[in-house]
């Protein structure tokens, strides 16, 4: 539920701009690659860092105790990883290679092949995880810290139903200022003399807040499988379902949209994937990694 709303805020809001502020063929390419770079290293790497602080139980001698060590449903990353470096390279990186057009796009069959792909991929994965493999999307093990904060806030929580309806006027509200939003930022970028790629960095930053939030609670408390479901997840949505509506909108718009990313972009992206592989279980370097290449992404994006 949480990622459908985060979807429908971010198209809310690349439409809003594509539509009524100047033509930016780049938005798109850049909110995508924004996510999978604020998503993959900066709020990924923050979890890891929580999540083994939070569970580095030490043995009688000092040393870490493996036993306790805490990690993802390693099939279910593994799935996630897949997911994502393939439809990031497909989306992102392979149209810079494309030989039937001039720009960094591909032709408009096979445009029409990305995006049935990117959709049939995405239900293929959200069918999968729904149903019969729903239990490699769950934690590996009950090593999850449960708080006083946490259990009184799990007291309050709201009823399924009235979180759904708050959750769809919210929605309904933001899809309603979406294009003050849109022109808001196009106009601050202009006028600010900022670099254009500043304003896929904005929309990834609002539509991930939420999901952000929720992936640093969980992984506080232990629950590392859904810090990734939670965060993974944005990433397949996102690349999965924005790269068919933006071609779409692009036709509306008469906007040749640019998908291949810079070739500075492309090194971080392959890195971010690299450090991406999930691995058993989590001892913080990797964390910390990802967070040196989040702040390299970012001095990039303001250099």
């Amino acid at each position: 539920m949480l990622t459908a709303a985060v979807m429908t805020i971010e198209l809310a809001l690349i439409a809003s701009t594509m539509l009524t502020g100047e033509r930016n063929p780049t938005l798109a390419r850049d909110s995508m690659f924004s996510v999978v770079m604020i998503a993959l290293t900066g709020v990924t790497g923050l979890c890891n860092l929580l999540a083994a602080v939070r569970r580095g139980a030490l043995c009688d001698d000092g040393k870490v105790d493996t036993s306790q060590m805490v990690g993802p449903n390693l099939l279910g990353a593994l799935t996630y990883f897949d997911l994502i470096s393939t439809m990031c390279v497909l989306a992102l990186v392979i149209p810079n290679f494309s030989r039937s057009t001039t720009e960094a796009n591909f032709s408009t069959p096979v445009n029409v092949v990305l995006s049935v792909v990117a959709l049939g991929v995405y239900a293929v994965f959200i069918s999968a995880q729904m149903g019969r493999y729903s239990n490699l999307y769950t934690e590996r093990k009950s090593l999850i810290i449960r708080d006083e904060v946490a259990l009184e806030a799990e007291a309050q929580a709201l009823p399924l139903w009235k979180a759904a309806t708050l959750l769809v006027a919210g929605l309904l509200v933001v899809c309603l200022i979406a294009e003050s939003m849109g022109q808001l930022i196009e106009t601050g970028i202009t006028d600010l003399g900022l670099p254009s790629s500043l304003a896929g960095v904005l929309v990834a930053m609002l539509i991930l807040a939420p999901e952000a939030l929720n992936a640093v609670q969980a992984a506080s408390q232990g629950e590392v499988q859904r810090s990734i479901n939670t965060l993974y997840g944005s990433v397949v949505a996102t690349v999965s379902l924005t790269v068919p509506a933006v071609l779409v909108l692009g036709v509306i718009t008469n906007t040749d949209v640019i998908l291949g990313l810079e070739p500075f972009e492309m090194v971080l992206l392959a890195l971010t994937l690299i450090l991406s592989y999930p691995h058993p279980c989590l001892t913080g370097i990797e964390g910390l990694m990802k967070l040196v290449i989040f702040l390299f992404w970012i001095l990039l994006q303001v250099a």
